[in-house]
């Protein structure tokens, strides 16, 4: 696999100019299979609209509108992003639906594969877990009609005992729960389960060549089918107990115990509860997806679109692990704000 190059002069500091120089021709080489070769007028090269896009997560830029002003009032941005012209914002709205979330999950997975190259054991112990984005809508009144036929009402906890409801999409992470770096990701509409969820988003990870030996999650994702998919893939399940289905009707209490025995890990051993520890890990990867790289700032509608900014804010977070540990300064990775300047 070739290495992601980087500047040939020694870098020391985390910078934007950094982040902002790396070769992305392998990723142009995928988007580029979306091109048609019977265009009229030349487009702007996909590493430099890539970069661009990864620029304006890292940056919080919250429309594409904003994100073509700010390039056009620079010159020196607009180079160094790759432009020989600046691009208009509906030039970022094509490129992102001709290239579709087929070629960014690519370029994520490869970016993947990247880090595994700089650090070996990546994704041997995972976590996982969800959380909610509020779709986009011109009106917050709940009382409006939802302009998302994608998007579904689903509960994001409670306030004085009652549900709070989003009408928004759920995204599923699997992350190395030691670094705190996301493996693969699922998108879904909010009313989708996560516990259900869980069983064809780990099936989806092990297609792609990646399997872990440890897999953490929460009590939501308690139940027998999450606990055998793991056993049958050879993966040790540590999945928290659900209270709600310790009870003795229809001999759940005896089926639970009997699932029990078949864990490779004893439930609540020293082992088990060392891994369970770093559970927390996807919970951060959100805080920083969402504080850092604009998850929530969502302008699109339909799952397509959705899962398109999904994916280029996992893949800015990727950009910002990948430099970091290339430039032998791991203690940055875990943060986007050294990297905005």
């Amino acid at each position: 696999m070739p290495k992601m190059t980087l500047p040939q002069q020694p870098l020391q500091e985390s910078s934007l100019s950094t982040l902002l120089r790396i070769d992305l021709q392998w990723a142009g080489e995928i988007l580029r299979r979306k091109y048609s070769t019977r265009r009229r007028r030349p487009s702007h090269p996909p590493e430099a609209m890539l970069r661009a896009l990864i620029y304006q997560h890292l940056k919080q830029i919250p429309s594409w509108r904003k994100l073509a002003l700010t390039i056009k009032a620079d010159r020196s941005l607009m180079r160094q992003l790759g432009f020989q012209c600046p691009p208009s914002y509906s030039s970022f709205s094509k490129f992102t639906k001709r290239v579709g979330e087929e070629s960014l999950r690519e370029i994520f997975l490869e970016l993947v594969s990247r880090l595994r190259y700089l650090i070996p054991d990546l994704g041997r112990v995972v976590a996982v877990d969800a959380t909610l984005v509020r779709a986009y809508s011109k009106s917050r009144r709940k009382s409006m009609p939802k302009t998302d036929p994608n998007a579904a009402w689903g509960v994001s906890g409670e306030k004085l005992g009652k549900p709070i409801y989003v009408y928004g999409y759920k995204l599923q992470v699997i992350s190395d729960s030691q670094r705190e770096i996301p493996i693969s990701y699922l998108v879904a509409s909010a009313n989708q389960s996560e516990n259900r969820l869980l069983s064809p988003h780990l099936r989806g990870m092990l297609a792609t060549g990646h399997k872990p030996d440890v897999l953490i999650a929460d009590a939501g994702y308690d139940s027998r089918r999450n606990t055998m998919c793991c056993i049958r893939e050879g993966i040790k399940p540590i999945i928290a107990l659900n209270p709600r289905g310790s009870g003795k009707k229809n001999g759940t209490k005896n089926a639970r115990r009997r699932r029990d025995y078949l864990l490779p890990i004893a439930r609540h051993s020293p082992e088990w509860d060392e891994y369970y520890s770093t559970r927390s890990a996807a919970e951060r990867i959100f805080s920083r997806l969402k504080e850092e790289l604009g998850l929530t700032h969502l302008k699109l509608r339909t799952s397509p679109r959705v899962t398109v900014h999904f994916a280029l804010c996992l893949i800015a977070m990727l950009v910002v692990a990948y430099v970091s540990f290339a430039i032998g300064r791991p203690e940055l990775y875990l943060s986007v704000e050294p990297w905005r300047y």
